[in-house]
């Protein structure tokens, strides 16, 4: 943790280079007593114009209280245990502002889990299923602590005993949205991890939810989205991580569904199409952690292998039964249905109207 580094990153616009340069010949406790003509010294061309040295230090000083208050702390790239994959990154945070088990920034297996903020049921129950087999398969959830898919990812990571690292946008003592101050502190008692780049003395700006989209794809091996539309927030991760070269994979959804556009338009553009764990697990080269509690089938889909173990369970059962079960349309339902009595999993009793196994 370098304060001079801290000080240098959020109030000068000065290349990385020189803010090296400073901080190896500044030292932290001399930080309040530099001035302008101190810095002139070491970097001759620096715009002394451009400098209120006092005031930043004021500011600072404020930084330094609310950060205390809230227990908040903070690592800057200067520093040994900033992640290298972030640094990687195009225009990678200088400073990241921290609230729990910051192990977690470099821990290796770790991937981004976004989507819509306003989900179907469909895309609800894909996201906690993947999350969990991600889980049981050592995978850290990172995402955006927004409404919707985001939340989703992190509380089923925390309920099925995994980490997760929740990017803000906002300053971290500013919680957005407000209904999920409750999961805030279940983050944190499940010693998982929130980090932002904006500072505690930092507005709330929309610009600054675009910009830490960035930093979950930087800070992430690969990029999962569960469902999008076609104008989703969800697709600027997406471009972000195939910009900086990571894994993207998207779960394919209904072709008649607006909450679908945006991912079946990321598998036509190349993504790897996801319906099980395997596929994100055949492209990483990883072994998949058989220890899963329900019986379930590699050439069926979460979804598929849910709605399947639902008819096994109960010997024979109606479509709308199910429906209400797994709290997915009625529709949804009986296309999986025909699915599973195409791959033969299955059979439709015409006379009782109902779908038992085969």
């Amino acid at each position: 943790m370098s304060k001079v580094v801290q000080f240098l990153s959020e109030f000068y616009n000065m290349p990385i280079a020189d803010i090296l340069k400073l901080s190896n010949n500044i030292k932290d406790d001399e930080l309040y007593k530099i001035n302008n003509h101190t810095i002139k010294s070491i970097l001759p061309d620096f715009d002394l114009s451009k400098s209120n040295i006092d005031k930043y230090k004021e500011v600072l000083n404020k930084i330094d209280e609310e950060n205390y208050k809230n227990n908040i702390d903070f690592i800057t790239f200067a520093d040994e245990k900033y992640p290298q994959i972030l640094k990687n990154i195009k225009n990678f945070p200088k400073v990241l502002y921290y609230k729990g088990n910051a192990e977690l920034l470099n821990y290796k297996r770790k991937i981004g889990v976004v989507g819509s903020r306003k989900p179907t049921p469909y895309g609800k129950f894909v996201t906690t299923s993947l999350v969990k087999d991600l889980i049981q398969n050592d995978f850290c959830i990172v995402s955006g602590f927004a409404s919707g898919i985001d939340s989703i990812s992190h509380k089923s990571a925390i309920e099925n005993g995994g980490k997760t690292i929740c990017v803000f946008g906002t300053p971290i003592n500013k919680i957005y949205p407000a209904s999920n101050k409750k999961l805030f502190e279940e983050v944190l008692l499940s010693n998982s991890l929130i980090i932002s780049e904006q500072h505690c003395l930092k507005s709330s700006l929309p610009a600054y939810f675009a910009l830490r989209n960035r930093i979950i794809s930087g800070l992430s091996t690969g990029l999962l989205v569960t469902e999008a539309g076609a104008k989703s927030g969800t697709l600027i991760t997406a471009n972000y991580a195939m910009e900086q070269g990571k894994y993207i994979f998207a779960v394919p959804g209904n072709i008649n569904s607006s909450n679908s556009i945006g991912t079946n338009s990321l598998i036509k553009d190349g993504a790897c199409m996801t319906t099980s764990i395997s596929d994100i697990l055949f492209e990483y080269g990883y072994e998949q952690n058989l220890q899963i509690a329900d019986e379930t089938y590699d050439d069926l889909s979460p979804l598929e292998n849910s709605i399947y173990t639902q008819v096994k369970n109960a010997g024979s059962c109606h479509a709308e039964k199910i429906a209400m079960s797994l709290s997915l349309s009625i529709q949804d339902v009986i296309s999986i249905l025909n699915i599973l009595d195409i791959k033969g999993y299955i059979s439709y009793d015409g006379f009782m109207a109902n779908y038992k196994i085969r």
